[in-house]
């Protein structure tokens, strides 16, 4: 009794970590490294896979209460993100005559805003979808929540004493800038030039990473973790969601192994947040204020 008991929730597991390595750009990180390119036939497999994996999971009694969490990776992958914003419908805009013009012609700090009102849009199909299912905006955390709700101790998060959420998050957002900072100076410099020639910006840049902060938080955390939570549990789900997140970003600011870490555990950490503040304002503003330095320097730096 007690094994077979154990299947069903044995198997909601395994689908999920399968989805999740299906659609993360994982597969393109051997490619980008050892190749030139990666072949034009991988991201069509993967986008095959994942909607074979969805209908399992729309037939499948047990699988069932997935089906919303395989379409929202299904709609992630498709539109941009599984191909590390390489492939997709999001890039094939971006490679139209008429959005490749008015980039290269249009004001800079107009420009860089419509590029990420882009990659917003994802989240906003994502958003969609889950309204139209029926889905209420407190079960993806799209709400503020209680900052001040306390931590849960774990083993990556421990006090002392019980200790309010928004206190263990402004610490954890000083030691995120400081460790983005460090790692920007390091391997580009201080462009100096860059900020001079470019302060007036700065507010561009802040405003991009208000979007981006909740674009991310929103699109690859609060929405998979609303179905995956009541599904797998609390742990598997911020398990999922933190190496998901962490995958994406091997490419990205940082990068390579150490990217995929700190990502990871910032997914791992601002996942938990929401779940235990049932909102995501705790998650936005750490995300935010770490993407700060990094969009300071790619654009005001003149570094992207």
């Amino acid at each position: 009794m007690t094994e077979n008991q154990s299947c069903p929730s044995k198997l909601p597991r395994s689908f999920t970590w399968i989805v999740v390595l299906v659609a993360s750009p994982i597969a393109i990180i051997p490619w980008r490294i050892l190749a030139t390119h990666e072949p034009a036939w991988w991201p069509w497999m993967h986008g095959i896979i994942l909607l074979g994996l969805l209908a399992a999971a729309l037939i499948s009694k047990t699988l069932k209460p997935l089906s919303r969490f395989s379409l929202i990776i299904v709609i992630i992958f498709f539109m941009g993100y599984g191909g590390g914003w390489d492939w997709g419908l999001i890039t094939y805009i971006q490679l139209t005559d008429a959005w490749i013009t008015w980039m290269a012609t249009g004001p800079k700090a107009l420009s860089e805003i419509a590029l990420h009102l882009l990659r917003l849009t994802p989240g906003m199909v994502v958003l969609a979808s889950l309204l139209l299912s029926g889905r209420k905006r407190q079960n993806f955390f799209l709400t503020r929540g209680d900052p001040w709700a306390t931590v849960e101790r774990s083993t990556l998060v421990s006090t002392s004493k019980p200790e309010p959420w928004i206190k263990i998050a402004l610490i954890f957002a000083v030691v995120f800038v400081a460790g983005a900072l460090l790692f920007l100076i390091g391997s580009s410099g201080f462009p100096l030039e860059g900020f001079v020639a470019n302060w007036y910006l700065v507010p561009v840049a802040l405003v991009i990473a208000a979007i981006n902060g909740f674009n991310e938080e929103f699109t690859l955390r609060a929405a998979p973790l609303g179905e995956l939570e009541p599904t797998i549990g609390k742990s598997d789900s911020l398990k999922a969601t933190a190496a998901y997140f962490g995958l994406g970003h091997y490419f990205g600011v940082p990068n390579g192994v150490i990217g995929v870490l700190l990502s990871g555990f910032l997914g791992w950490l601002l996942g938990k947040s929401m779940l235990e503040t049932k909102g995501m304002y705790v998650a936005w503003l750490v995300h935010f204020l770490t993407d700060v330095p990094i969009f300071l320097f790619l654009i005001v730096g003149g570094l992207a």
